[in-house]
C-alpha cells in the first residue's frame, strides 16, 4: 500500500476502531484512553498514514493554527521563552500550528487565520488586544487583563501570585528570616502579576505586624540601579533577608552583593519569585517556581477545549506554582 493510498478508514479497520475514535486519537482531542490514543499513533506510523490537511481543514471548518501574544515590553524576561515553548509543545500534540504574534498595529493582522489565541501579561489598550477583542476569535488570557470585557473571554488560567507570594514569605519566615525586603519591579495594573506580588509582600508585613522595606526598579535596570536598591533595603539593620521579585534581577542581585561585600558578617537570607529553579543560582535559601513551560502547556489545553466546546462564560482555572526549599547555603 503506498503512503497516499491510507486513509482513516484503513487504519480504523485495521485497529477494528471507529473512523471517529481514530481521527480524535490521531487530533488529540475526544474521549480516547491514553493507550487507544498511543495504539492509533503506532499503527498510523507502521502504515505511513499521512493525514490529508487541506481536506481536513475544509471538513472541520479549522486553520489548525493557534496564536500567542507575548507583549514586547516583556518578551526579554526569562519566564517567556519556556512559556512560548510549552505552549509550541502542547499545541503540536493537539495538531494545532503555533504562530506568535509579532505586529503591533496596522497591515494584515497575523491572527487573522487562527482557531484561537493565548494572550499573557498585556493590557486592554495594546494596540494588538483592541484588534483582537474585535474579531470573533476565541481568546484565553494567562492571568487575568484588567479592562478586558468579560464576553470575548473564553477562559483564564492564572497563578495565584499574591497568595503564593505570601507562602514563600512564611517559608522563608519558618527559616529565620523575620524582616525581609523586597526588591520589586515598579506594579503594572491591577491583577497584573507584579501587582499582585506586591500586595503579598505587603499584606504578609502587614499581617505580622512588620515594617514593610520595599523598593522598586524598572524590569531590566543597570548595575548602578540595582545597586543603589541593594543599599537601600540593606539600609535597614533589621533586615535579615531579601526576596527578589523575578529572576533575572535575582540572579544579578546575588552577583551585585557578592560584589558590594556588605554583610559584615550579618547573615542575609535570599528568596525569589523564579521563572524555573534550574536557572536560579544556587545561594537562595527559598524561591517559588512559576513552571513556566507547563504553564504554556496548560494555556494551550485551555484554549484547545473553548474551541472544541465554547462555554456559556468564561472558564478560570489554576495553574499550580511550586515552592522550593533547602537550595542552597546562607551568605
Amino acid at each position: 500500500m503506498s503512503q497516499n493510498s491510507v486513509t482513516i478508514v484503513d487504519l480504523a479497520e485495521g485497529l477494528g476502531l471507529s473512523k471517529t475514535t481514530v481521527a480524535d486519537a490521531l487530533k488529540g482531542s475526544g474521549r480516547v484512553s491514553e493507550s487507544t490514543r498511543k495504539r492509533v499513533r503506532q499503527a498510523a506510523l507502521e502504515m505511513r498514514y499521512v493525514s490529508n490537511r487541506a481536506a481536513r481543514q475544509l471538513r472541520t471548518n479549522s486553520t489548525e493554527a493557534l496564536a500567542l501574544y507575548i507583549p514586547p515590553g516583556v518578551r526579554s524576561m526569562s519566564f517567556y521563552m519556556p512559556f512560548a515553548f510549552g505552549a509550541a509543545d502542547q499545541a503540536s500534540r493537539y495538531n494545532y500550528d503555533l504562530t506568535l504574534i509579532a505586529q503591533r498595529a496596522g497591515g494584515t493582522p497575523t491572527w487573522s487565520h487562527v482557531d484561537g489565541v493565548i494572550i499573557i501579561d498585556a493590557e486592554a489598550d495594546d494596540p494588538v488586544v483592541e484588534s483582537l477583542i474585535e474579531t470573533e476569535v476565541p481568546i484565553v488570557t494567562a492571568g487575568r487583563i484588567a479592562g478586558l470585557p468579560d464576553s470575548r473571554v473564553a477562559g483564564v488560567i492564572e497563578i495565584e501570585h499574591k497568595r503564593m507570594c505570601k507562602e514563600l514569605l512564611d517559608d522563608l519566615n519558618r527559616r529565620g528570616a523575620s524582616r525581609p525586603a523586597f526588591i520589586a519591579p515598579f506594579p503594572g495594573p491591577a491583577y497584573s502579576w507584579s501587582a499582585e506580588i506586591r500586595e503579598g509582600y505587603l499584606s504578609w508585613c502587614a499581617e505580622r505586624g512588620v515594617s514593610a522595606n520595599i523598593v522598586s526598579v524598572e524590569a531590566f535596570p543597570t548595575n548602578a540601579e540595582l545597586e543603589e536598591a541593594l543599599v537601600a533595603v540593606l539600609a535597614d539593620p533589621e533586615a535579615d533577608a531579601i526576596l527578589f521579585g523575578w529572576q533575572d534581577i535575582a540572579n544579578r542581585g546575588e552577583l551585585q552583593l557578592e560584589r558590594m561585600d556588605r554583610q559584615q558578617g550579618i547573615p542575609i537570607l535570599l528568596a525569589a519569585l523564579a521563572s524555573s529553579e534550574q536557572n536560579l543560582h544556587t545561594s537562595y535559601l527559598t524561591a517559588l517556581d512559576l513552571r513556566p513551560r507547563q504553564f504554556g502547556q496548560a494555556a494551550v489545553t485551555l484554549l484547545r477545549d473553548v474551541i472544541e466546546q465554547p462555554p456559556p462564560e468564561t472558564i478560570h482555572r489554576l495553574h499550580l506554582a511550586k515552592i522550593v526549599s533547602d537550595r542552597g547555603p546562607v551568605l
